[in-house]
Order: structure tokens, then C-alpha cells, then sequence
């Protein structure tokens, strides 16, 4: 029997063993990075293992019909049968939804289905748009986020304009605030590197920016910093390289078409000798006779390269999260001498203490250097193309100023000069972060955040500057200009601090939610400069020091100065969210903020805001009865806010300093300049915004919709004052300003299987504003109050209402009445003749035979009809291709988005359009080629006339495609991830804008180029 017993449980053991297998693998992230500390358990059984440092594990199942389970937080559970496999290694995905995604609110954080104000966020790490070769973090928000508009960049560098829901403010600030790591942010955006930032959120309606009450009239923007993501530390390596050029180059007349067009030019003043000697200058001719031209824009353009690094190091544990990095870029913009580089390093550190404690320290220094001279690209664009750069036999050391004996310069005439434009800050910021021990729910976060930033200028204009190189005695003797030599030196400083302290409730209670939150804030900011300035250094014998050398100016022509500035903020806030089943949400907000600017009586505003939503998706009769829905939410939200609107001491009268003469000695004299105004206060807009969330279709297809209308009350005008009280005007509260708008978003999935995906995001916007008052006076005695003509302010318009002469078309030889009648000349404008007056001096609507300012009248508006954006992304194994194009259009009943484009009309500038150059191909109106589009060439438009386009456009903006290597190629280079990527931005525009770019309504000769990149680029990780 026992013998029995023995066989039966050795026959069991061995059983057991030839099921039971042991299963190896790595666990990793979307990214390749290996995530350590991954649970892997045997399901139902309560066996099971984490993985080590690196992502690896080794776990004994069985049998071949194990289920493996691996979690880990903030990833989404993943099950794997073994089915014969010794081998299975797992990636991870972020366990968030679309509506679980986190989003900052401001003082704090939400999950999007719980916002009920109008957010909209870009999730930029990770994302195609991380790829492109932004150099401001503006441009992950261009086309991607319904609302704002972003301007182009046209220099290396370069900050692009921003407006968040079209203009709130008459003549005040229209900028919105910015907001980093949870911190009011006052420095330039060009200060953060782009390969830091995580997430982009950006506050557009009142109830959702009043938390930060008298900055948030214009929206709020939002940016959160990369964090560290896994347990093993993570070694990023991300590196691009690439060249720039011209998004558009004009082409210019060249050869026979120049020298036609100087001749045409020539005909029209009845100079009859149109031989080539006659019609070029000396040194035109000599150019012309040795076949010699130039093409100025190629000239003044420079090959440029612009190349970025970034290398990070990031982790966390279960106490810790820590992420540094250091970014260097270097740029040089398309115009010679154009040139930008920056460095940042930056770093942060998050430690839980205790359970109930917790401390988080960053540091942020950044530096820029923008030092250089471009060359002057209206005289490059007006140049004769038969001209040189330098004087014959001094190349490269003497400029050839003057081509022609009119007013034409050299567009490098800042060749001699001396310029300094650096830059560099430094901000620090720390918080403490306490749990109450025994309440649930209920936290306590001080944040104090300190920033120092320093601006070195400089300039000085040495000798050479002042020779005329045709002038022997000048060209050999530049010292005799050193009594016109000048320069100048300035230090700028900004000081500031910013004190957060923010108490937070957060608990459910079974179906019912609470958030509450009271915080208090201040801050200051201080601006203190130094500057001076030296001319004359004959007496010096040199100028060789440049402005490190001012001293040593004419003592009487010396000059120096320093200033201080001012100002501080404290603001008390609130907060109170509530849910209930995820059905009902209401938002309630308050803010009371004071400025030190505002005079007493006037420094507190108050801000409050509301929102509500219901979230229809979550009732029974659509979960049950209408699976297409997945979720649909409806919002309403009220608020108000404010904007400051002054800078300080503006409420104060000005004083100016003079000097004044007495028999013969000179004194000091100080004067009132300007009136004050105690009673001055914040201007406030009140916003109402009515929104729609929904997704469909097992989230295949998903999308916002947003409508606002919001009120701008007590505008910060100026207000014309009679000549009697010796001054020309004050600044007070008056006028009001409406701005209404539609914006729509949507995503879809297109297609989605294991190799391949493709899904598509679409957005739309439109904004209108209306001017509903002004001062309210009424001077003309009509019962109407008056517009502001002279500053193009139109009771009842928009405030971008273009006014100017109605135009039709060009004075031809066979319209004799009109040139009778007006004294007009073949090949003028034909400007209609809309309105006269009586005999009481008003306004009749009627034609009087005159054309002057009365025939004024608004002919179409300077915004956009519509904006919209299309992009693409797919995805194919390990490829990645995305392309946006981006849309800005014009007309409409309102004959919208027009610009000036005088260069694309009138020759060139008033005073040389005899001698310059102007662009190939455009027709032109002469006496045998009577053009109905152009005047002629020598119309020097008397009356002043805009000469507008379209400035609409199509746009392919943002190219890229990427590929993430095999996990063998990544094993035999020992790196976690491994990417290449090629990008192109602003490849190609439709427009029928002549000129430069449609997008900074670029001129011929006074716009700089909108820059056109291609890069090349890998991202390896460790």
C-alpha cells in the first residue's frame, strides 16, 4: 500500500512538472521605454511576479492555457494567453480615454467629461505636431485649436501674433495670459524649449478663465511640462537638422523688362532721349556695358540652416518624480545676418515625503542672442539690378552706397554698425503640498515662484557709415566723420515673484462629487533700466570700442538715464464644482483681484463665473435605447472678466523735464505733460458661451462645438479734450465692444486595424466683433453719436471695417467726362464720386462733381471671414505620415480679409519710381497698353488709397513622416526607442495675394519673408 502511495504521488509530481513552463518578456510603453514594477499575474490564482529595473520578467505558469494579466497604473490591463509561447513581451497602452484625459483648469486639474466651460487642449508630447520644428510653442497651436489665431514667423527667433477669440479691447492689451506649471507667466514664450512642453490647455470662456478674474479677459494659455514617466531613468536624445527659405519670393525685373520699365517711366515726365545711357546712370551703364547684374533678394537672402538638440534625463519612483534637459538651437533666418540662438536647462523634482506631505523644486534658465543687422529689404527690392555690392578693388570692404544719384541706398548700409541683442533669465519655483491628516479629500499646495530676467542692447554707427565711397577724399579719410559717430548702451532688468497658496476639497459621496477650492495670490513685478548714449568721437581719435566706448564721447553730447517700474497684483479666489452621477454638473467661480496701477477707490474688481452641464449620454433613455451615441454633453456658462488694461502710474498726471533760458544761463525746467485720471478702472467683459460635446459611433467620430457672445464694457480710450485746458486728451472708461463667434471641432477614425490607421481632425472658426459705443459725442448736432474717423472707429462696425475710396478700375484716354469733370489724368485711379454736402455742410449721399474725403466710405474689413484646418494622420506599421493644411478665408457679404498691398499697385515709393526697381510680370497701365488693374507708373496716389487684396489662402502647412524601428534594431543598438523623422512646413500657399505672404499681408519691399522649413531628425532614447 505504501508502495503504492509513493508511485501515485511521484506519478502527480511529475505531471506538475511537464505542465508548468516558465514565460520570459519585456513590458514597454508606446514609446519603447521599459516600464518597471509591471504587475504580471496568473489569472484567478493569486501566483504572480513584477518586472525588474528594465522591464523584464520571468514567471513558472501551469499550464499552456494560462491567461497572463499585466497592469500597472495608468496603463490599461492587458491579458495574454501563453498558448506555447515561452517568450511574450507586451507594450502597454495609456489607460485614457479621450474623456478620462486630463485637463488644467486653472489652480488645478479635471477629466475632460467633467469640464464644463469651453478648454480646448493639445497633447503635443508624443503627438506629430513634437516633430515639427517649432521655435515657439505658439506654433503647436496654429490650426489645431478652433479660436485662436496664431500669425506667422518671419524671422529667426520670432514670436508670431496671437489673439484668442478675436479683439475684446478697443486700444487696451488684447494678449492672453499665460500660464506655466500652474504659474502666471509673464516672459516671451521663446524663453521655453518646445521639446519640454507636455500639453498645451487653453481657458476661451469666461466661466473658465474668471479663476484668474482681471488677467483672463483675452483666454488663458496653459502649459504643462514633460514629467517623468518610468521607474527605470530614461536618456532622451531628440535632434533635428534643417534648411530654411522664402515661403514666397517676388521676382524682380531684370534686363530688358528693367530697363523698359525705367524707359515707360521715363516717357511719362516727357523726357524724349529713352537711349540706354540716358536711361541708367553712370553706374548703371558700366554694369550694363560689362553684362553685369545683380538679383538684390538673392543676394540679401543667406543659406539657413537650423539645427536643435535636446537631451533629457527623467524617471520617477515611487516617492520621486524628477525630469532635466538642456536644449540648444541655432538659427539663421533667410535675410542675411539674421541669426537666433538659444539655450535652456531646465529641471524639476517631485518627492512624496509622507503620505500626507509632499515638495516639489524646478529651475528654468534659458538665454537668447538675437545680435546682427539684416539688410534693408526695401532698398533690396527697389535696387537697380545693374548695380554692385562693393567698390570695384575693395571688395568686401567698402560698400558701393550709391547706385544711382537718387535717393537708392546700398541695402546693406548697416555693414559699419555695431549691434548687441542678448538676452538670458532665470526662474525658480518651488511648492509644499500637505494632505490633511484625517479629512479626506482636503489639501493645502504654497507655490512661490521667483523669476529674473536681464535685456543687454546696444548700437553704434561708426565712421564708415557716414562716407560716401564716390567721394575720394572721404573714402580715404573716414575720420574726418568721426564728430557724426554715435551710439548707445542699455541694461534692462525684470524682477518678479509670484506667492500661489490654494486649498482644495476633493470627495465623492456615492453618486454625488465635490471639488472646492479657495486660494489667495500676489505678486510683483519691478523693470528697472539703465541706459546711455555718447555722439561725437572725434576728440576719442577712434571709435574702435563701438558702444563699450561711450565715455569717451563729446562730453556735452553725452547723455544718460535710468528708470524704475512698479506694479503688484493680490487676488483672493474660489471655486465649487459638484457632479452628480455624471449626469449634472455645475461650475461656480469667483475671483476679486487688485492692481496697484488703479487709483484709490478703483483697485479691487470683482469676477465671477458660472457653468453648467448635463451630460445627456449618461440618461437611460439614450444608454439604452441609442448605442450610436457614446457621449453627448450640453454647456452653459456665464462669467465675467477683466482686463488691466494701464501700465502703472498711468492713473497719475505725467511730468516731463525741459530747459529753458534766462539772460545767459540755462536751467532745468519740469512740466505737467499729461492729464491724470484716479478714476480710471479695469475694463470688463462679460461672456456668455453655449457648447456642445459629443462622440459617436464607438468613438469613431468625435467633436465640439462652441458659440460666444461676450460684451467689453468701460474701454481704456482716450478721450479728445478742447484745446483750452492745454492738453489733447485723457485716457478714461468709456465704450463698449460686442465679439461673438462659432467654433467647431472634429476628429474621426477613419480606418483602424492591427497594420493600419488613419484618422482625420478638421476645425473651424469665425469671429465678428461690433463697436456698440464710443465717448457718445455727437459734434455734428445729427442726434447721432459720433464715429472716430481719424482712428477708423465705426459706431456699428468692426473694428477692423476697412475705410477708403470706392475705386473702379483705372482713368482710360476715351473716359473724357471723367477727366473733365475731376481733372483726373489717363492712368489715375478712376475713384467714384460717392457723396457731397449742402449748403448746411451735411452730408448729401449724392455725387458733387469733387473727389475729396467726404467720398470715404467702408468698403470691406481686415479679418478673416472663416479659418479652418484639415489634418490627416496614418499610420502603417512603423511608419507614421501626418500632413495639415490650413485654410484662412476672405470675402463674404463684407468683403473680408482685405490688406494694403500698395506695392503690388503703385510702382514704387513716391519720390523715386523713376529710378527703382519694381516686380517681374505685372502689367501696368501706358498710354499703348492701357491696363484697367495698375495706374501708371508715375500715379503718385494723391489721395492716399489702400490698393487692397485678398489676403486669403490655402496652405500646406505641416509635413512629416516617421519611422520607429524594429525592436531588433533597437536590441542591437542597446536604445529603447529609435526614430527618424523628415518634416516640411509652409511648403506650399494658394492665394492670389501679389507678394510677399498673405498671412503678415506681406508687401513687396516692407515685409519680411514667412520662413518655409525642412528638417531631417532622430529621436533615440536609453
Amino acid at each position: 500500500m505504501k508502495k503504492i502511495l509513493f508511485f501515485i504521488c511521484l506519478f502527480s509530481f511529475a505531471l506538475a512538472n511537464a505542465q508548468s513552463k516558465v514565460v520570459t518578456g519585456k513590458v514597454t510603453d508606446d514609446n519603447a521605454v521599459s516600464i518597471g514594477g509591471v504587475s504580471i499575474m496568473e489569472k484567478n490564482t493569486k501566483k504572480g511576479v513584477m518586472t525588474d529595473f528594465d522591464g523584464n520578467y520571468s514567471i513558472s505558469v501551469s499550464s499552456e492555457n494560462t491567461i497572463l494579466v499585466f497592469s500597472y497604473l495608468g496603463m490599461k490591463t492587458f491579458e495574454q494567453t501563453v498558448a506555447g509561447s515561452n517568450q511574450i513581451n507586451v507594450t502597454l497602452k495609456e489607460d485614457v480615454s479621450n474623456l478620462d484625459e486630463i485637463v488644467i483648469i486653472g489652480y488645478g486639474t479635471s477629466k475632460r467629461k467633467d469640464v464644463t466651460g469651453s478648454v480646448v487642449s493639445i497633447k503635443v508630447e508624443g503627438s506629430p505636431a513634437a516633430l515639427m520644428p517649432t521655435t515657439n510653442a505658439l506654433q503647436f497651436l496654429q490650426g489645431t485649436a478652433p479660436g485662436v489665431n496664431i500669425g506667422a514667423i518671419s524671422s529667426a527667433g520670432g514670436s508670431p501674433g496671437l489673439l484668442v477669440r478675436g479683439q475684446n479691447s478697443i486700444s487696451a492689451s488684447n494678449a492672453p495670459l499665460i500660464v506655466l506649471d500652474g504659474v502666471i507667466f509673464d516672459g516671451s514664450l521663446n524663453q521655453i524649449a518646445n521639446g519640454d512642453i507636455a500639453s498645451i490647455d487653453v481657458l476661451k470662456d469666461a466661466s473658465s478663465a474668471a479663476i484668474y478674474g482681471s488677467r483672463s479677459a483675452n483666454g488663458v494659455i496653459i502649459i504643462t511640462t514633460k514629467r517623468g514617466k518610468t521607474e527605470k531613468p530614461t536618456i532622451n536624445l531628440n535632434h533635428y537638422t534643417g534648411i530654411q527659405s522664402w515661403s514666397r519670393i517676388p521676382k524682380m525685373k531684370s534686363g530688358e523688362e528693367f530697363i523698359k520699365w525705367r524707359a515707360d517711366n521715363l516717357s511719362l515726365t516727357n523726357v524724349t532721349d529713352l537711349s540706354i545711357e540716358n536711361i541708367l546712370s553712370t553706374k548703371e551703364y558700366d554694369a550694363y556695358q560689362a553684362g553685369h547684374q545683380m538679383d538684390w533678394l538673392d543676394e540679401i537672402s543667406q543659406f539657413a540652416p537650423i539645427q536643435n538638440y535636446q537631451l533629457s534625463i527623467s524617471g520617477r519612483t515611487k516617492s520621486t518624480n524628477y525630469y532635466v534637459s538642456g536644449t540648444y538651437l541655432d538659427q539663421k533666418g533667410v535675410l542675411d545676418g539674421d541669426e537666433f540662438t538659444s539655450f535652456n536647462l531646465s529641471s524639476k523634482i517631485e518627492n512624496k515625503i509622507t503620505d500626507w506631505l509632499s515638495f516639489g523644486l524646478s529651475t528654468r534658465y534659458d538665454s537668447q542672442d538675437y545680435t546682427g543687422f539684416s539688410p534693408d529689404i526695401n532698398q533690396a527690392t527697389m535696387y537697380t539690378p545693374y548695380s554692385n555690392k562693393w567698390i570695384k578693388g575693395r571688395e568686401d570692404i567698402v560698400l558701393d552706397k550709391f547706385p544711382t544719384p537718387s535717393l537708392l541706398v546700398n541695402p546693406y548700409n548697416n555693414f559699419y554698425n555695431d549691434d548687441l541683442d542678448k538676452r538670458w533669465g532665470l526662474r525658480g519655483s518651488g511648492f509644499v503640498k500637505i494632505k490633511v491628516p484625517g479629512i479626506e479629500g482636503l489639501s493645502f499646495k504654497s507655490t512661490y515662484t521667483q523669476s529674473r530676467r536681464v535685456f543687454d542692447n546696444g548700437f553704434f554707427a561708426h565712421e564708415r557709415s557716414f562716407v560716401n565711397p564716390d567721394v575720394e577724399d572721404q573714402l580715404n579719410n573716414p575720420q574726418q566723420f568721426l564728430n557724426k559717430t554715435y551710439g548707445s548702451k542699455s541694461n534692462v532688468t525684470y524682477n518678479s515673484w509670484v506667492f500661489d497658496n490654494v486649498l482644495t476639497y476633493d470627495k465623492n459621496f456615492g453618486d454625488h462629487k465635490i471639488t472646492a477650492l479657495l486660494g489667495y495670490t500676489k505678486d510683483e513685478f519691478i523693470r528697472e533700466s539703465v541706459a546711455f548714449s555718447g555722439t561725437d568721437f572725434e576728440k576719442a581719435g577712434s571709435s574702435d570700442l563701438g558702444f563699450y566706448g561711450l565715455n569717451l564721447g563729446n562730453p556735452e553730447r553725452k547723455g544718460g538715464s535710468t528708470s524704475i517700474t512698479e506694479k503688484r497684483n493680490v487676488g483672493q479666489f474660489a471655486r465649487l464644482y459638484y457632479n452628480y452621477k455624471n449626469k449634472y454638473h455645475i461650475t461656480g467661480t469667483y475671483r476679486r483681484d487688485g492692481y496697484s496701477a488703479f487709483g484709490e477707490g478703483n483697485k479691487f474688481g470683482e469676477f465671477p463665473g458660472v457653468s453648467v452641464a448635463w451630460t445627456a449620454s449618461e440618461e437611460d433613455f439614450i444608454k439604452n435605447n441609442i448605442s450610436q451615441i457614446n457621449y453627448l454633453k450640453f454647456r452653459v456658462s456665464y462669467g465675467e472678466n477683466g482686463n488691466l488694461g494701464i501700465s502703472p502710474y498711468e492713473t497719475q498726471a505725467g511730468v516731463n523735464n525741459g530747459v529753458t533760458i534766462f539772460g545767459d544761463q540755462t536751467f532745468n525746467t519740469i512740466y505737467q505733460s499729461s492729464l491724470g485720471n484716479k478714476a480710471l478702472s479695469w475694463e470688463t467683459t462679460t461672456s456668455l458661451n453655449l457648447g456642445l460635446n459629443f462622440s459617436l459611433f464607438n468613438n469613431r467620430i468625435s467633436g465640439d462645438i462652441e458659440y460666444y457672445n461676450s460684451k467689453t464694457t468701460d474701454q481704456l480710450l482716450n478721450r479728445r479734450l478742447p484745446p483750452f485746458t492745454g492738453f489733447g486728451e485723457v485716457r478714461t472708461n468709456i465704450g463698449e465692444l460686442e465679439n461673438k463667434g462659432l467654433e467647431i471641432s472634429l476628429k474621426t477614425v477613419n480606418i483602424s486595424s492591427e497594420d493600419f490607421k488613419w484618422s482625420s481632425g478638421m476645425t473651424f472658426w469665425y469671429n465678428r466683433n461690433k463697436l456698440i459705443s464710443l465717448v457718445g459725442a455727437d459734434v455734428d448736432k445729427d442726434g447721432i453719436p459720433d464715429d472716430d474717423i481719424g482712428n477708423r472707429w465705426f459706431i456699428g462696425e468692426s473694428l477692423s471695417a476697412i475705410y477708403d475710396f470706392t475705386v473702379d478700375g483705372i482713368v482710360q484716354t476715351e473716359d473724357t467726362d471723367y477727366i473733365a469733370t475731376y481733372g483726373a489724368k489717363p492712368g489715375d485711379l478712376k475713384i467714384v464720386d460717392i457723396n457731397g454736402k449742402d449748403a448746411n455742410g451735411d452730408l448729401t449721399g449724392l455725387p458733387d462733381g469733387k473727389i475729396n474725403a467726404d467720398d470715404r466710405s467702408i468698403i470691406g474689413d481686415a479679418a478673416p471671414n472663416f479659418r479652418a484646418n484639415i489634418s490627416n494622420t496614418f499610420n502603417y506599421k512603423n511608419f507614421e505620415f501626418y500632413f495639415d493644411i490650413n485654410i484662412v478665408a476672405g470675402g463674404g457679404k463684407d468683403n473680408r480679409y482685405l490688406g494694403s498691398n500698395k506695392r503690388a499697385f503703385l510702382g514704387s515709393s513716391q519720390g523715386n519710381n523713376h529710378v527703382a526697381n519694381w516686380v517681374s510680370g505685372r502689367e501696368y497701365w501706358m498710354p499703348d497698353n492701357q491696363s484697367n488693374t495698375v495706374p501708371r507708373p508715375n500715379y503718385n496716389n494723391p489721395y492716399g488709397y489702400g490698393f487692397y487684396q485678398s489676403r486669403g489662402f490655402l496652405r500646406l502647412q505641416n509635413v512629416s513622416m516617421a519611422y520607429n524601428f524594429d525592436d531588433s534594431v533597437k536590441k542591437l543598438l542597446r536604445v529603447n526607442e529609435f526614430k527618424v523623422y523628415v518634416t516640411g512646413k509652409n511648403l506650399f500657399t494658394k492665394t492670389d495675394w501679389v507678394g510677399l505672404d498673405p498671412e503678415n499681408a506681406g508687401q513687396i519691399a516692407s515685409s519680411s519673408p514667412v520662413i518655409r522649413t525642412f528638417t531631417l531628425g532622430l529621436n533615440l532614447s536609453f
